[in-house]
């Protein structure tokens, strides 16, 4: 008898300690303080593209947001997956996924991947390649998700052209900027997959869409460096660009940079005697240089960093004084 009596003692202790452990949990906000809240991934505003083109449709997978704060941290799946026409986004966004994440917590990152991008021209279909299939995109602004919210990105890649044997290829370097959007009077979160939404004009100025905010996401990520249209003058502070995947460096555009293989590799275009609107495949390395002497336009390739980014130093020449070949 008495150790039966021993026995519910303790069970009775137990218990007590149990209750009074989901008590202080929920008082001090642990793992059931809260909730979730459905947050929606979307896509907005159209890519940078050669003349003629009609859509530009780029198919996706494995979407993910990076989680920080709060009860949740680490990376979490989204639902969904499909296919997005960017060259109907501009002033809309769509969703393309839904995930649900900790209240009060922070996204930070999200990322997608690319199984496959086809561009029509002229009411002709081609195959798209990317230097890199796995976009992952900085959330500016630490603001906090409390409520239905959209982790908004702003997807304005590139596509660039270029001749492959006696065929022209075409090449997509992606670029992205993101923000959170939480729903509120005026703006309503949708987090059906494929549904569409107008984008105001408060939340393009959030984007910093048509303000030239954003960041190149080329091999391995990184911001925008300092650039320079074809043939032009430097666009870096000093006479340096840092450059990555998407950045122009007089008549070479980068298409990718290898640290591991100390290569360069890029679309390199002819500006004389007669300048050509598709470049040409060109690889090049430390101590190379792109651009021409004869209007002061020659860079070096300086150098070559970890983070896949390339240092570009402006070489200073007198312009020929018969000027560049006519």
């Amino acid at each position: 008898m008495a150790s039966k009596l021993l026995m519910y003692a303790a069970l009775a202790i137990v218990a007590i300690l149990v209750i009074a452990y989901v008590a202080s949990i929920s008082l001090s906000g642990g793992p059931w303080a809260g909730g979730t809240t459905r947050v929606a991934v979307q896509l907005t505003d159209p890519p940078s593209v050669p003349q003629g083109t009609q859509q530009l449709l780029v198919s996706y997978s494995s979407v993910e947001v990076h989680v920080s704060g709060s009860n949740q941290s680490g990376w979490v799946s989204a639902q969904g997956s499909g296919t997005v026409d960017l060259m109907g986004l501009q002033n809309f966004s769509e969703t393309i996924a839904d995930a649900s994440v900790a209240a009060n917590s922070t996204i930070n990152l999200v990322r997608f991947n690319i199984s496959s991008i086809k561009v029509m021209i002229n009411n002709s279909t081609y195959n798209v390649t990317s230097p890199n299939n796995q976009v992952t995109v900085s959330v500016t602004g630490g603001q906090k998700i409390n409520s239905s919210a959209a982790v908004l990105v702003d997807f304005y890649p590139t596509v660039n052209s270029h001749a492959s044997g006696n065929a022209t290829a075409y090449v997509l370097v992606p670029a992205a900027t993101a923000v959170v959007i939480n729903s509120n009077s005026t703006v309503s979160v949708n987090t059906a997959v494929g549904a569409r939404s107008s984008i105001t004009a408060g939340i393009r100025a959030k984007l910093g869409i048509g303000l030239g905010g954003g960041t190149c996401i080329g091999i391995g990520g990184g911001s925008c460096g300092a650039t320079t249209t074809v043939g032009g003058s430097s666009g870096g502070n000093n006479g340096t660009i840092m450059a990555t995947a998407g950045d122009r460096v007089s008549n070479f555009l980068v298409e990718s940079v290898n640290y591991s293989s100390r290569t360069v590799f890029g679309l390199r275009y002819t500006l004389y005697p007669v300048a050509t609107t598709v470049g040409a495949n060109a690889t090049i390395q430390v101590n190379d240089t792109v651009g021409y002497a004869c209007d002061n336009s020659e860079w070096k390739l300086r150098d070559i960093y970890s983070n896949d980014t390339a240092l570009f130093v402006h070489i200073q020449n007198s312009p020929s004084p018969g000027g560049c070949p006519i």
